[in-house]
This record gives structure tokens, C-alpha cells and sequence, in this order.
């Protein structure tokens, strides 16, 4: 993401920093966020824009969310010049890390599936958008369209989420992020040593998108959670 679009990547990075503090039981108004650049020389000018972008959007990110930036640290000259004359640089990498403060720290919850006959269900639209996934690069391709955080949806269903955890209507949640939803799926399945049946034509997506879309694509602003059928209507 960071070669193809270092503006989003920034952004990726804390959409999905934020979602692991909202699975668990935490919530934004509570959350503050550190930043870690590491980066090639930024003498390169192509190398300095990235950067710039980069940190434009942790700007309009923290705003969105209201989620300050307390503290970070930096990198930016990481690159290296072989015997040969041969010049190595890092990919544009940014390390976002969230921190919050639960009122009680026994209700947290866990990304595990819980028990048979429970529903899991995907929040977030999906889009056909594999620019810069796992799922290409196993495929030996970058692809152009780059999943995109929508900074006015993002916080008001984060807010959303978190209401439905803190509520204990939610068994199990799980952020969808690097592998998209099977990689999702599997991690949960497997903690909870169980299986399931799944529909993607319940997922929210536009009509027509490919299955391989569905499974693997990156969207962010993604959750799986889990839920009993009696929470059920609740939920939906």
C-alpha cells in the first residue's frame, strides 16, 4: 500500500490500529495514538512527498476519529549502499499504535469463536478493491485500486461497534485486515477450535463482486463479530 499509496497506507494503518482497540471492548473517546515512521533518505524528493502525504493523513485521521497523537519517533534514512554502488531502500513503512482505558477490564473481549450455532457477522462494506493485497502479491501483481478509508463513515461505525461490545450483545470480534475476510475467518475459527457455513451473499458489497473479491480483498473499517441467534435482531 505504501508504494502505491502512502496517503492511504497512513491511513490503513490507523483504521485498523483503531479497530483492535473497538474489538476488544474500548472505545474511541478514550484512545490516543503513537507513530512510528521508518522510512528511506528523505533527501530523495519522491521519498520526502511520501512522507508528507503520509503524515497529512495522520493529520485528518486523528481528527476524524479524535484521537490525538501523544507521542512517536522516527526513521528516515533507512537505506543502504552495497559494494557495488547498488542502492537498497525500505519500503515507506508507518507502525500506528493505539492505547486505551477500560472502565473494567473483565468484559473485554476476544477474537475467539465461542460456540456452535452462533452467527457471524461481517460489519463494513466490502469493495472490489485488491490494489495492494496479500492476495495479489501470492499472485506475482500489485494491482491499482487501492481500498480506501472513508474518513466520515469510519468513526460513526466505530462508535457503533463499540456501543453493540460494550453492551455484551457480542461473543467475539475480530478486526478484517491483511488477507481480508477468509484470513479473518480462519484465525477465528481456529482459536475457537470450531467451523463454518459461509454465505457470502450476505456480505455487505455491490452487486456483482467476485468471490475471490469478497474473500481476500482488504477494505478497512471491517469487523467480524459473533452473535448469538437471540442478539440476533438486536444487532441487526
Amino acid at each position: 500500500l505504501g508504494d502505491l499509496d502512502p496517503y492511504q497506507m497512513a491511513l490503513h494503518g490507523i483504521d485498523e490500529a483503531l479497530r483492535n482497540i473497538i474489538c476488544v471492548g474500548g472505545n474511541l473517546s478514550r484512545t490516543a495514538l503513537l507513530d512510528n515512521f521508518c522510512w528511506p533518505k528523505c533527501t530523495d524528493p519522491q521519498n520526502l512527498g511520501a512522507l508528507v502525504v503520509a503524515c497529512q493523513a495522520c493529520h485528518d485521521a486523528a481528527l476524524a476519529f479524535r484521537t490525538p497523537f501523544i507521542s512517536g519517533k522516527d526513521s528516515l534514512s533507512n537505506e543502504f549502499i552495497t559494494q557495488e554502488g547498488r542502492r537498497i531502500q525500505i519500503p515507506y513503512t508507518l507502525l500506528i499504535s493505539a492505547i486505551s482505558i477500560m472502565k473494567d477490564a473483565g468484559k473485554a473481549v476476544t477474537m475467539d469463536a465461542k460456540a456452535a450455532g452462533n452467527y457471524l457477522l461481517v460489519i463494513g462494506q466490502s469493495q472490489p478493491e485488491l490494489g495492494g493485497s496479500r492476495y495479489l502479491q501470492l499472485h506475482e501483481q500489485v494491482g491499482c485500486r487501492v481500498p480506501r478509508v472513508d474518513l466520515a463513515t469510519a468513526p460513526r461505525l466505530f462508535h457503533v461497534v463499540s456501543g453493540l461490545i460494550t453492551s455484551g450483545l457480542v461473543r467475539a470480534a475480530h478486526d478484517c485486515s491483511e488477507g481480508g475476510l477468509a484470513v479473518a475467518l480462519a484465525e477465528m475459527l481456529f482459536a475457537g477450535g470450531l467451523g463454518a457455513a459461509v454465505d457470502l451473499a450476505g456480505q455487505p458489497a455491490p452487486a456483482g463482486a467476485a468471490d475471490d473479491t469478497l474473500l481476500f480483498g482488504e477494505s478497512p473499517t471491517r469487523f467480524v463479530l459473533e452473535v448469538e441467534p437471540a442478539n440476533f435482531p438486536a444487532v441487526a
